[in-house]
């Protein structure tokens, strides 16, 4: 069983690199409820998706981290106002955004929103086994890697991907890396999954071990909670780690 975990959502469902004690090891779930076979239930998680939907849709912590990352800020999306929980189409979610706050909801949220339903609904039913989830975002995460300094790349970029995979290899190791990369292109589930989705996970799993006195959490001063009690944070390490 994982003691400490990071997940990132991709086409086949969710990229998942675990440390069990001993060692590292990649996995692929089709939903978040197949993980609870591999995560232990005290496990700390570090899973890239908003945790709480605020009733408008602006988060401080989400503002926050647009403004340490600076050139990669767009990596930040705007996160879909709280009442987009509820399964509606697109066109009808938008204008009903629009009537409400004066600003729709983006592409790029909308089509994230099954996501960040199912990870509401597995938060919500495995309470007492998922009180160490916590929400992270891999851009935050390498820029804190490299004393603060957001990546100068894209992930997306090949640059921007060996910029990423090099730090990830400096903390756990190239054969670690090598080893979780071909345990993922093994997997059934590996036509859904893309390098940068991997080093995401792998970004995650690796804050996720770190002890708590390396962690910080945005937003800094009072924590925000959505309508229905989430505590709307951002985990990362310290910029000293």
């Amino acid at each position: 069983m994982f003691l400490s975990a990071g997940l990132d959502g991709c086409r086949s469902g969710w990229v998942c690199v675990g440390w069990d004690g001993r060692s590292w090891t990649a996995q692929v779930f089709a939903t978040l409820a197949d993980s609870s076979a591999f995560i232990a239930p005290d496990a700390r998680v570090c899973i890239d998706i908003p945790i709480g939907l605020s009733e408008t849709g602006l988060r401080a912590c989400d503002t926050q981290a647009r403004r340490l990352l600076g050139p990669r800020r767009s990596s930040v999306f705007s996160a879909p106002p709280h009442f987009s929980l509820q399964d509606r189409s697109y066109a009808d979610m938008n204008a009903e955004s629009k009537r409400r706050y004066g600003r729709g909801i983006s592409k790029q949220a909308f089509n994230l929103l099954p996501k960040i339903r199912e990870t509401a609904r597995h938060l919500q039913d495995n309470r007492e086994c998922c009180e160490e989830w916590r929400e992270a975002h891999p851009e935050l995460c390498f820029a804190a890697l490299q004393a603060g300094a957001p990546m100068s790349e894209s992930k997306k970029s090949e640059s921007g991907y060996f910029q990423r995979l090099a730090l990830l290899q400096k903390r756990i190791g190239h054969r670690v890396v090598a080893k979780l990369m071909k345990q993922v292109f093994a997997h059934p589930l590996r036509s859904g999954v893309s390098k940068d989705d991997i080093l995401d996970a792998m970004v995650c799993g690796y804050v996720a071990r770190l002890d708590k006195s390396m962690l910080r959490e945005l937003p800094d001063g009072q924590v925000e909670r959505s309508p229905t009690g989430e505590a709307m944070t951002i985990s990362f390490p310290t910029f000293h780690v």
